[in-house]
């Protein structure tokens, strides 16, 4: 009897010996293979990755019958659309402290496609189209503003032409021609624009 308590007690004690000894060896391993991302307080006071993370894009806004330019950061973009889709979600939003915007509310990006021949097709939700309101040089203004931010902020575009649905509209207030590219129809210069931002 008292030979097989104490083989009892050696195997638990062996037992817990061996636990002992895989969960020691689990958690030393563990830290020492573990990677820790650099503290904030570290990166902040080395300024690493803050400013190669931006990048600024030239934003064109419609404001007080004309183009005010202005810069925007952003977190960095590593495709040219992906860049397209910043430039456009940015001019949506809309310029910075302005109370009233000839932008529409609510409308919204639905699709980019780049054809062969460097033609940018925005694709927009039926809100650009049915919440605009405004004259002549409000919807000039407006599709100039969206013309020149991709233009000035995206490579390898020669044009853009935007759709309402992923349809083809002929015009956003009945002011304007849709059905055509923008370059042609923004390029009058006599309705008052000024990009240099003063």
């Amino acid at each position: 009897m008292a030979n097989s308590k104490r083989r009892l007690v050696w195997v638990i004690v062996l037992i817990l010996l061996f636990g002992s000894g895989i969960s020691g060896g689990y958690f030393y391993f563990s830290k020492m293979f573990q990677q820790h991302p650099p503290q904030r307080e570290e990166v902040a006071e080395k300024g690493i990755g803050q400013m190669e993370d931006l990048f600024s894009l030239r934003m064109y806004y419609p404001v007080d019958g004309r183009l005010q330019m202005e810069e925007r950061m952003l977190q960095r973009r590593t495709t040219q659309m992906s860049i397209a889709e910043a430039v456009i979600g940015e001019f949506l939003r809309g310029p910075a402290g302005a109370k009233a915007s000839v932008i529409p509310r609510d409308a919204r990006l639905l699709g980019l496609y780049r054809g062969a021949d460097g033609m940018l097709y925005v694709d927009l939700s039926d809100e650009f189209r049915r919440n605009f309101q405004g004259d002549v040089v409000a919807e000039f203004l407006l599709l100039k503003g969206l013309y020149e931010s991709l233009i000035s902020n995206v490579q390898e575009i020669t044009d853009v032409k935007v759709l309402i649905e992923g349809r083809e509209i002929e015009s956003l207030g009945g002011h304007i021609y849709l059905i055509y590219p923008l370059k042609d129809v923004v390029s009058q210069e006599s309705l008052g624009t000024d990009k240099s931002g003063t």
